[in-house]
C-alpha cells in the first residue's frame, strides 16, 4: 500500500517546519529511497541533487555516521558546483585526520574559554542594542542573528561593522535564506574574495613580527602540529567553514534556547532559580530543537543497512534530528525532560570522526546569553506565535521569535 507520506515530500515547506511528526511516519520504513536535496553552498534551481536513501532510526544514523571508511564524506554535488567544499565536513581519512588534528589544537577547549570575557562583552553589547525590556522583540530579527555573527568578526579579526555581512554569507552559503541562485552565488564570491585578501593582509603581518587581531585567524595561521601547517588555500576555506557554520547553526540554536524559555515557563523558573541546571537545559535543547537535520554521505561499497541493500555510490541523507526523536532511544520525545539521563546522547553536534570541533563555542554564548538573561529578567514570554524557517531541511530554527522580557524589579 502506497503510504500516505512519501519520502519526496520532505522538503516540502510545512515538513522543514516541523519535521519530527514526519519522521515517525517514515521511520518503521528506514532506510528509504527517493529523498532529494541540497548539500550546503549549492545552489537550488542550479544544482542537481541526487536521489539518496533516507536513514531516520537512532541506530542506523549512528552506524552511517560512526563508519567513515563505508560512507564517504566528499560531496561529489558541492565539489563539482561553484561553491567551495567546507573543511573538515567534506574530507575523508587520512586528509581529515591531518585537518582535524591542527584545528582541533587551534580550538582546544581552554583556548575557547579563555573567550569567555569577550564573548560576554560582545552578549552585553547585543541586548543592549537589540533588547528592550517590557516591549515584544523578534529576537531572530537581530539578537541571534547579530551575536553568533559578531562573535565570528572578532575571532577572525574583521571590522566589527561586517556582522551583516557575515550573517548573509552564511544564511546564503547554508540555504537558509529564501533567495535567488544570482544572489546567493555573488554572496559566496563576496565572501570567498574577502577571506582570500583579508588571510593574505594578516600573514603578511605576522611575517613582519606584528600582531593581528582575531585569536582563531592567528592560530590557524601560526598552529603547527608535528611540522605541519595548514596552506595558505586551507586557512581561507577553514575560515569560510567556521564562519557560516558557526554564524548559522549558533543562530538557530540562541533562538531555540529561548523559545523554550518562553514556551516553557517552569523550565525558565527552574533555571531561574537554580542556573545550575543550565547544562541539563543546554542539552535537552539540543535533542528537542536541535538546529543540525541532515548530512549526507556517499557509500564506499556495497553495504545492507537494516532491509536496504546500498550500493556504491548510493548518497545517504543520514537525518539527525529524526535520531533524536527516536522513541527507542528517547522516550516520549516529544516532551522536554530536564531528567533525561541519556540526553547527552543527543545526535545535533554529529558523531563519529566529524562531530562538530566548534561545539564549545556554541556553548560558550548559549551560557552567556542565558546567564545574562537571568541577570536582566525576570521573566520571557512569548508576545506572538513563532515562526520557523521552512526553506532548508538542513537546519530546524525559527525565522520568527516574538517574545517579551520582562524587566526585573
Amino acid at each position: 500500500m502506497q503510504p500516505a507520506f512519501d519520502v519526496d515530500q520532505l522538503s516540502r515547506p510545512e515538513v522543514i517546519r516541523n519535521p519530527y511528526p514526519y519522521y515517525d511516519l517514515l521511520r518503521d520504513q528506514s532506510p528509504i529511497f527517493g529523498y532529494r536535496d541540497y548539500p550546503p553552498g549549492t545552489m537550488p534551481g542550479v544544482d542537481d541533487p541526487k536521489p539518496s536513501w533516507v536513514v531516520l532510526n537512532f541506530e542506523d544514523v549512528a552506524a552511517v555516521a560512526w563508519d567513515h571508511e563505508s560512507f564517504s564524506s566528499r560531496d561529489s554535488l558541492q565539489e563539482e558546483s561553484s561553491a567551495p567544499s567546507l573543511m573538515l565536513v567534506n574530507h575523508d581519512r587520512p586528509e581529515h585526520s591531518r585537518l582535524r588534528k591542527i584545528a582541533a589544537k587551534a580550538f582546544q577547549p581552554s583556548s575557547i574559554k579563555s573567550l569567555a570575557p569577550q564573548v560576554d562583552a560582545l552578549v552585553a553589547a547585543c541586548m543592549d542594542d537589540f533588547f528592550v525590556a517590557d516591549q515584544p522583540v523578534d529576537v531572530m530579527a537581530d539578537y541571534c542573528a547579530m551575536l553568533p555573527s559578531r562573535v565570528m568578526a572578532y575571532l577572525f579579526g574583521m571590522p566589527p561593522e561586517m556582522d551583516r555581512d557575515v550573517n548573509n554569507w552564511a544564511t546564503a552559503f547554508m540555504l537558509s535564506a529564501d533567495i535567488g541562485p544570482e544572489e546567493r552565488q555573488a554572496y559566496n564570491v563576496e565572501a570567498m574574495a574577502f577571506f582570500d585578501t583579508h588571510v593574505k593582509e594578516q600573514m603578511a603581518r605576522i611575517a613582519q613580527g606584528k600582531e593581528i587581531p582575531g585569536p582563531l585567524l592567528d592560530a590557524f595561521i601560526r598552529t603547527e602540529v608535528d611540522g605541519d601547517r595548514l596552506s595558505f588555500e586551507e586557512i581561507v576555506r577553514f575560515c569560510m567553514t567556521a564562519t557560516v557554520a558557526g554564524a548559522e547553526t549558533t543562530s538557530f540554536y540562541l533562538g531555540n534556547l529561548i523559545t523554550v524559555f518562553a514556551d516553557f515557563p517552569d523550565i525558565w523558573r527552574t533555571f531561574a532559580d537554580d542556573p545550575g541546571q543550565f547544562d541539563a537545559i543546554y542539552k535537552e535543547v539540543l535533542r528537542f530543537h536541535g538546529p543540525p537535520q541532515r548530512l549526507f554521505r556517499v557509500a564506499t561499497r556495497d553495504i545492507t543497512i537494516g532491509k536496504a541493500d546500498i550500493r556504491r555510490g548510493d548518497w545517504i541523507a543520514c537525518f539527525f534530528g529524526a535520531a533524536n526523536y527516536d522513541p527507542d532511544v528517547f522516550p516520549e520525545p516529544y516532551e522536554f525532560r530536564l531528567n533525561r539521563k541519556n540526553a547527552n546522547r543527543h545526535m545535533s553536534f554529529g558523531y563519529g570522526i566529524h562531530r562538530c570541533l566548534g561545539a564549545p563555542l556554541a556553548l560558550l554564548e548559549a551560557e552567556s546569553t542565558a546567564r545574562m538573561l537571568r541577570e536582566r529578567y525576570r521573566q520571557i514570554e512569548r508576545a506572538g506565535e513563532p515562526v520557523w524557517q521552512d526553506v532548508s531541511l538542513l537546519n530546524h530554527g525559527l525565522q520568527s521569535n516574538p517574545v517579551i522580557f520582562r524587566a526585573r524589579d
